[in-house]
């Protein structure tokens, strides 16, 4: 199996990623691939029920969840975290002033056992970069979807600010 192959056999984990996504009422999602979260998105690409419109800058699919948001759709953006940092400002100057309370599901590089270099900055800085924006989020680690992704929607219903989750290498495996 290759690590960016989209067409490779579904997770349970991203199975139950999705599954609790669409209890929470998610019915649209925007985002740049990224290999680490290929299993979700192929489950978003095969859902009827949720519009994909995948998009080609991190910057891009900012504006694209913006506006489903206020055409009263429940999206959900994601991205790596080296795209994280390459959209800061379209976070910080349209999804945070304009309260727009979106998950953001993040592929977490950079981080303990990455074997690509090019990642170990951005990986050390963006805990750092969502603490700044005030976005609180979780470093998954095996924790029950059932259970954190409806606590982070409760805080985006009671803030409207995005929140974000932090998926690491391997994430998917039981």
């Amino acid at each position: 199996m290759r690590f960016n192959d989209l067409d490779t056999t579904g997770s349970i984990r991203a199975n139950k990623l999705h599954a609790t996504l669409k209890r929470e009422g998610v019915n649209f999602v925007s985002g740049v691939p990224c290999g680490v979260i290929r299993h979700i998105i192929r489950n978003f690409q095969e859902e009827p029920e949720i519009m994909h419109v995948p998009a080609n800058r991190e910057s891009e699919a900012i504006g694209i969840v913006a506006g489903a948001y206020f055409a009263n759709k429940n999206p959900v953006v994601y991205m790596q975290n080296s795209g994280l940092f390459a959209s800061s400002n379209e976070i910080a100057s349209l999804l945070i002033p304009y309260k727009i309370p979106l998950l953001m599901i993040i592929s977490y590089r950079g981080v303990e056992g990455e074997d690509a270099v090019q990642h170990l900055t951005t990986g050390s800085s963006t805990t750092t970069l969502l603490s700044s924006f005030g976005i609180q989020h979780i470093v998954y680690d095996g924790q029950d979807f059932g259970i954190i992704i409806p606590e982070l929607y409760k805080l985006m219903s009671s803030d409207s600010l995005p929140k974000a989750i932090l998926l690491k290498r391997g994430w998917h495996h039981e």
